[in-house]
């Protein structure tokens, strides 16, 4: 039995030409059959398909969202770290230098790290010790020795 094919769009496709981003329809296929074709519709009155885009800036289509894409790299293209972001790194470094772990990178975190390590009378670890900001001259007695001493 031959079908009176009905085309309709299976499948879209797009492609950047000259910085714009223009559809196509890569598959047509039949609505009463399994019919596909590539490169023309199934029925031999349409020519040229025009895809309409004055509706899109109420519901855009795919190329039209694309069209409007804005990228940027953002702060992967800055050659030079900013001074704050560097200080607190290099504060960091430092720390690991001297054997001290702090939790963290921020100026806060290695600074109490500095404060437990003095009280401590050795470098402190945050991975293996109470948080820094707690260690006092009692908690550090506890720390080295087990026990606390009544006085």
């Amino acid at each position: 039995m031959d079908c009176n094919h009905i085309s309709k769009v299976v499948e879209w496709g797009y492609k950047l030409v000259d910085g714009d981003m223009k559809s196509y329809v890569s598959v047509f296929g039949c609505t009463r059959c399994d019919a596909t074709s590539n490169d023309k519709p199934l029925y031999e009155e349409a020519e040229d398909i025009f895809i309409d885009h004055s509706k899109c800036n109420i519901n855009p289509c795919f190329g039209c969202k694309a069209k409007s894409l804005q990228l940027n790299a953002g702060d992967a293209t800055r050659d030079i770290p900013d001074k704050k972001w560097r200080h607190k790194l290099d504060n960091y470094k430092k720390a690991r230098a001297d054997g001290i772990q702090p939790s963290g990178t921020s100026e806060a975190h290695v600074e109490a790290a500095y404060q437990a390590s003095e009280n401590l009378g050795k470098a402190y670890n945050a991975e293996t010790m109470p948080k820094a900001h707690k260690i006092n001259k009692r908690v550090a007695e506890v720390v080295n020795t087990g026990v606390l001493n009544a006085k």
